[in-house]
This record gives C-alpha cells, sequence and structure tokens, in this order.
C-alpha cells in the first residue's frame, strides 16, 4: 500500500457530510475507535496542481511544501470542524458555475484525511489506517508536539497565522506559488487571506506575549518549519524568527530543540510525498540526503525516517 486512495479509506470513514463545497468527514480507527475531524473544500480538477508541480524549481522542496500544507490545514485550517473562511471561499465555484461531481467530493474527503494522517498508519490485517502508536510506528517530536500542545484558541490560530505571512514575505515578495501555497490551508474562521494577513502589519512583542503559553512552542515550531522549505534560512528570515521566539519567550536551547524538530519534520514529509508511487529511486534519496544535510539533518537519521515512512506506509 502506498498513495492515499477514496477506495482505501472507506474503512475509516464515520461520517461524511456536505454543505456547498466543503466536505466534512470523521475518520475513525477501527482499533482503537478513536477519532478524528477534518474539513476540505471541493474543487473542480483543472490539473494546476501538476503543474505547479512540474514548474518547481526543486520538486522535493515542493514536496516539502504539499506536505506542510495538509498538516497546517488540519492545524489552521479547521479540522475540529470550523466552517470555511474567506481564502477558501475565494477558490470555490460559486454555485451554478461548476458541477462538482461524486469524484470531486471523494478528491476533497483524500484531502481532509492528508491533514490527519501523522495519527495514523496502513494495517495489512485491517485493511485500513489504524493509530499510529497502536501500530507501533513512532510518531515525530514534530507530531508529539502538536498533539500533546495543540493550537486551538482563537487568538493562537490568529496569530500563528500572522506568523506564517512574516516568515513568507521575509523577501517582501510574495509570488504566485506562495499565496496558492497559503491558500491551500487558510480556511478557519480564525484566520485570513495572506493579503490581508500582510496589511494588518509585523507582530508586536506584545501581541506574541498575550497567547496560551502552552501553544507557544507548537507555533514557534510552525513557522520553523514553513521557514526550512526553503532549504536555509537568510538574514531576514532569521531575524523574524529570532523575534517571535522572544515575544514568546522561548529560551535558546528550547528554540534550538524546536528548530531540528521542523528540520527533521520537513525531511520525513519530503520521504512521505515522494513514497506516494510506493518507490523512491537511488537518484531522489540522494538528493534527498542533500538537503537534509543542508538543514542539519544527518544521513543516519534520514535512514531511519525512511524505514518509518515505508511501516507508516505499508510499503516493505
Amino acid at each position: 500500500m502506498s498513495d492515499i486512495t477514496y477506495e482505501r479509506l472507506k474503512n475509516n470513514i464515520a461520517e461524511e457530510s456536505v454543505n456547498g463545497a466543503q466536505v466534512t468527514v470523521t475518520f475513525r480507527c477501527p482499533a482503537t475507535e478513536r477519532i478524528h475531524h477534518a474539513i476540505a473544500t471541493m474543487r473542480p480538477d483543472t490539473g494546476v496542481g501538476a503543474q505547479v508541480t512540474r514548474q518547481a524549481k526543486n520538486e522535493l522542496l515542493h514536496s516539502a511544501r504539499r506536505g506542510l500544507r495538509n498538516l497546517l490545514r488540519g492545524v489552521l485550517g479547521g479540522s475540529t470542524g470550523s466552517v470555511a473562511g474567506s481564502a477558501a471561499a475565494s477558490a470555490v465555484p460559486r454555485a451554478g458555475s461548476v458541477t462538482l461531481d461524486r469524484t470531486a467530493r471523494e478528491r476533497a474527503v483524500v484531502e481532509a484525511f492528508e491533514s490527519v494522517a501523522a495519527e495514523f498508519a496502513w494495517s495489512d490485517e485491517q485493511q485500513a489506517y489504524i493509530d499510529a502508536e497502536e501500530a507501533h510506528v513512532l510518531m515525530s517530536d514534530f507530531d508529539k508536539q502538536l498533539r500533546a500542545h495543540p493550537i486551538t484558541g482563537h487568538w493562537e490560530r490568529s496569530v500563528t497565522a500572522r506568523m506564517l505571512a512574516e516568515v513568507v514575505m521575509a523577501d517582501g515578495v510574495i509570488d504566485d506559488d506562495e499565496r496558492e501555497f497559503f491558500e491551500g490551508f487558510m480556511t478557519s474562521k480564525d484566520t485570513q487571506s495572506l493579503d490581508d494577513l500582510v496589511k494588518t502589519g509585523a507582530l508586536s512583542k506584545l501581541e506574541l506575549g498575550e497567547t496560551k503559553p502552552d501553544a507557544r512552542a507548537s507555533m514557534m515550531m510552525l513557522a520553523y518549519s514553513m521557514a526550512m522549505t526553503d532549504e536555509k534560512l537568510d538574514a531576514a528570515e532569521q531575524a523574524i524568527l529570532a523575534k517571535f521566539a522572544k515575544g514568546l519567550g522561548i529560551a535558546l536551547d528550547r528554540e534550538e530543540q524546536i528548530r531540528h524538530w521542523a528540520c527533521v519534520k520537513v525531511v520525513e514529509t519530503m520521504l512521505n510525498e515522494c513514497y506516494a508511487d510506493g518507490k523512491l529511486d537511488g537518484a531522489e534519496r540522494g538528493r534527498i540526503e542533500t538537503l537534509a544535510a543542508n538543514i542539519g539533518v544527518n544521513e543516519a537519521l534520514v535512514a531511519k525516517l525512511d524505514v518509518n515512512v515505508r511501516k507508516r506506509k505499508g510499503i516493505r
């Protein structure tokens, strides 16, 4: 088993409902009965995603961004069931303009699952995805942090979205790929479009300090993960991240730990996306190892991540 498909999710779908173009899904682990709620938006298949991938300067980093987008949709985009926000609405066809068929709905269900996929691993015995811990698949420190300290408050989600926007805007320019990437996960009522967030202005120390202490490390970790999909941090990004850490009251040693977790997650995401077809060739592995080394993830850890990703996906 490799790629996630609607057919393979049938034993996990406990409930599936549609409201306009929004699909809300409850996914259930058949082994533990634990449930996860997620939402996604139905869109016509325009082939844009494939085109963007082909045009990406670095396909591996693009795959990391895609995986991060799915994760961020779960954290910030309403995986707890909040209604779709302005960014998602702007990307959805208005009623009567396009007919969204069953295929579009199934794609949305798969997209919804991708936002909570880190919680699951494939089981050949169950022919379904089960809790990763039940399958004895190690969760990354990144995922453990988000599970133990989720970003749930309205203020915390809003500030996190602004942090991510500042990272994207570090070079002073927003390109089309960055805007599309952002709108891929900004679907919560607690967040706005990228342009709106930029207009809000830079976060102050006071605004950062008003966040709940329990969520701050998770917020900082997401900011680092966004920055690390550019392979290296430039001076502007480093300054912004340092401002966040200071405003959130995160000590230097804790910040370094958070940065490492984010880097490892970026590499894990690359591997996960590259194994979508069930295999990884030598040249691709070499490129991943090079990119990983550039962000401080050594070859031994890449090998460990590779095994864990294959185990999670059911690839021998």
